[in-house]
């Protein structure tokens, strides 16, 4: 159409041709040609209802999983039913395993764990036991078939914190928690200006079975009956120097034990700290585990959870296999493809350590006033003049005048909590 058309056209003529397109162009007798091909083409298929997993179809036989965990940004390991609020390993350790259709719930697996860690504390040797789905053959040779790659399958779909180290065939009757022999946890501490010597004194009367309830946080809903539990070792030694700063050089404990209470490795390190710091005589340890004559736990402060981790858990007869496909052929087998993802995560935190590490050499020749005077020693009075109490991963907690543990304020015993929650229960019922 040519353009000169509408050129002498009147304002209210222009109007009015407008008008008039429009209602042609809504009228139901004629449509354009899209409209026509958006009628004539075929309706799309509805899509397909995807059928629920039916895991009677297919052969199941009992594992162990060994996890490696990050657990700072989790609220623990056990779930608590709310991933959205309290996300939680385990949740996000289920969650892989029915997106994998490795098993149906959590609820039908038996599933067990062998450590309850508790939020901020990580696992690098955290074991599970449950029924898994298998490539197994239900009927003739039970050896000769290739099985699931469970440690790729399960790292392919966990988030980039937690991670299947290594798996093994366990018993049908297998329970991470009983069949466990033992338990080792680590923590990781900078020396500063504590006082080895007498944090490993102080952790030595930690050897051997005692009942540590003056050690751990009570929970009276479990009603346990037995607070004794053995420690196997203990040992305070200098890990690999990443700082190149004596001041800073980085220790850890490392503490073996059949088992452990609710809160337990934390409240040893804090008294091993008060030790270490001059605050308290080695000898607290051996008096807080006389129950007799400290019934019920003095409220003093727990070491900080971001130093803490479950570092193996010891078992018979499992045999872990740390390669799905049985190689270890670099860039092909499980562990290759471990190292390489963990050493991505180890580099990118090395990276923001040293930025923060060039910052504090900077500051660091700045000239300031210190306001720590010596190390307090023990002189038989009950009260100290202001002190920093050391907590751990960096933390620390200014006590005006620190008293002696002993002369602390105690919490509930266990007897007084426990006739609490009874009475509470009653009046809620």
């Amino acid at each position: 159409m040519s353009e000169t058309k509408y050129k002498d056209w009147s304002h209210d003529q222009l109007v009015q041709r407008i008008l008039s397109l429009e209602e042609t162009s809504s009228s139901p007798v004629k449509s354009s040609v899209a409209d026509q091909g958006m009628a004539n083409a075929p309706a799309k298929k509805s899509q397909r209802k995807s059928r629920p997993f039916d895991m009677s179809k297919y052969s199941q036989r009992s594992v162990a999983f060994k996890v490696a965990y990050f657990g700072w940004p989790y609220s623990g390991f056990a779930a608590q039913g709310n991933e959205k609020d309290v996300p939680t390993v385990e949740g996000a350790v289920f969650k892989a395993l029915m997106t994998a259709k490795l098993i149906e719930s959590p609820e039908n697996c038996n599933y067990s764990r062998c450590g309850r860690t508790d939020k901020g504390v990580s696992g690098l040797g955290q074991v599970i036991g449950l029924n898994v789905r298998s490539n197994q053959p239900k009927e003739g040779d039970s050896t000769d078939f290739q099985e699931i790659p469970y440690i790729d399958t399960l790292n392919r779909i966990l988030p980039k914190d937690i991670r299947v180290v290594a798996w093994s065939a366990a018993p049908q009757d297998f329970n991470a928690r009983f069949d466990c022999v033992s338990r080792t946890y680590k923590y990781f501490f900078v020396k500063g200006g504590l006082d080895l010597d007498r944090m490993r004194k102080a952790a030595s009367y930690l050897i051997g079975a005692h009942d540590f309830r003056n050690f751990c946080k009570l929970d009276p809903s479990k009603n346990i009956q037995n607070y004794e539990r053995t420690v196997l070792s203990v040992d305070i030694r200098p890990v690999q120097d990443i700082t190149q700063s004596p001041s800073m050089q980085m220790y850890e404990l490392e503490l073996k034990g059949t088992a452990f209470l609710w809160h337990q490795v934390r409240c040893m390190m804090s008294v091993l700290f008060l030790a270490g710091q001059g605050l308290e005589d080695p000898e607290v340890v051996r008096d807080l585990l006389d129950v007799q004559k400290i019934p019920s736990r003095p409220e003093y402060i727990m070491a900080s959870d971001l130093p803490l981790v479950l570092y193996d858990c010891e078992f018979q007869g499992l045999n872990w296999q740390h390669a799905s496909d049985g190689h270890t052929t670099a860039g092909v087998a499980s562990p290759f493809k471990l190292w390489k993802h963990l050493h991505e995560q180890w580099y990118e935190y090395m990276t923001k350590a040293m930025m923060y590490q060039t910052l504090l050499r900077d500051v660091d020749t700045i000239p300031f006033q210190d306001s720590t005077v010596g190390t307090l020693r023990s002189q038989g009075t009950s009260k100290f003049p202001a002190a920093d109490i050391v907590l751990g991963g960096g933390r620390e907690h200014k006590m005006a005048n620190y008293v002696k543990v002993l002369d602390m304020q105690r919490c509930d015993s266990d007897e007084v909590k426990k006739e609490k929650y009874r009475n509470k229960k009653q009046k809620t019922k």
